[in-house]
């Protein structure tokens, strides 16, 4: 005789429950990695009058949540931790691919086709030595990725048969801690650098503009390279964006395009000190 618990698994409606529950599951997993990855960077580039700065955000959202929850949905599908554990680990490859890719690649294309008239004027590579930055991703998402793909079926069962709200949002809490610290920890590979680039030109270009017309203590200019603007002085206006347009292999050197209100300058960043900028082109703000 089959056990009252085992029949009540096994009915179609409860195995439509798992299977929906799943992508539900996997979906969620992908979406918050995506925020914790991207979700910061993306407010303090906003922060920084960064050009589309929600763009890269949306973008990994969509990515990670559709590939979550196909991994999540066949998971449940297979109903099997070795097997539900595999398919993480597969997945884990595809959001370390992203967190180097999503940024340097997938975004400057979008970016493009939302603002033509940048076009020419960004130089993203992808250099082989990425290669390790994909590695390094993949080593610490596999970690917490694999450890959600061994638990999603355990939390799946108890949130399915919970009859309290509790019990039903507790894979989401986990999900929640676990993503955030997993998304943090990945954030310096590509984020940190390019962004501490567009902080270094946002700072000094609000200096620029909070003391235009004064006088500035030489040795205060010199600390805030007020003189790599040199070039560009008179086309700074209040109103601007920037976003980074090239960088080497290592992220040292950065440049960065500031789109004023007639024009587009790029500056050149080395280990965020802003060393110089000139003209690149005509530019409206819109």
């Amino acid at each position: 005789m089959i056990p009252i618990d085992a029949s009540v698994s096994v009915r179609a409606d409860i195995l439509q429950s798992k299977r929906r529950y799943g992508f539900f599951f996997g979906a969620s997993l992908g979406l918050l990695f995506a925020i914790a990855t991207w979700g910061l960077d993306s407010y303090l580039l906003y922060q920084a009058h960064g050009l589309l700065p929600w763009l890269k955000l949306g973008a990994g959202a969509i990515l990670c949540g559709i590939a979550g929850g196909i991994a999540g949905g066949l998971a449940a599908r297979l109903d099997n931790i070795a097997y539900a554990v595999l398919l993480w680990m597969a997945t884990a490859v595809i959001f370390a691919w992203l967190v180097v890719n999503l940024p340097t690649r997938i975004t400057p294309r979008l970016i493009e086709f939302n603002e033509p008239e940048i076009q020419g004027l960004l130089n993203y590579t992808y250099y082989q030595a990425f290669s390790w930055r994909v590695a390094v991703a993949f080593a610490w998402i596999v970690i917490f990725v694999g450890i959600m793909g061994a638990l999603q079926l355990p939390l799946s069962e108890s949130a399915i048969f919970s009859a309290s709200v509790g019990g039903k949002i507790v894979p989401v809490i986990v999900l929640v801690l676990v993503m955030g610290i997993c998304g943090s920890l990945v954030d310096n590979l590509v984020n940190e650098p390019l962004r501490s680039a567009t902080f270094a030109i946002n700072e000094i270009l609000q200096f620029s503009i909070a003391h235009e017309g004064q006088e500035v203590d030489p040795a205060e200019a010199r600390a805030m390279h007020l003189g790599s603007l040199r070039g560009v002085q008179e086309l700074i206006t209040q109103e601007y964006r920037l976003i980074v347009s090239g960088y080497d292999e290592f992220f040292g050197k950065v440049q960065v395009l500031a789109q004023f209100e007639n024009a587009w300058a790029e500056c050149t960043v080395i280990y965020s000190q802003p060393t110089n900028c000139e003209q690149v082109g005509s530019a409206r703000i819109r």
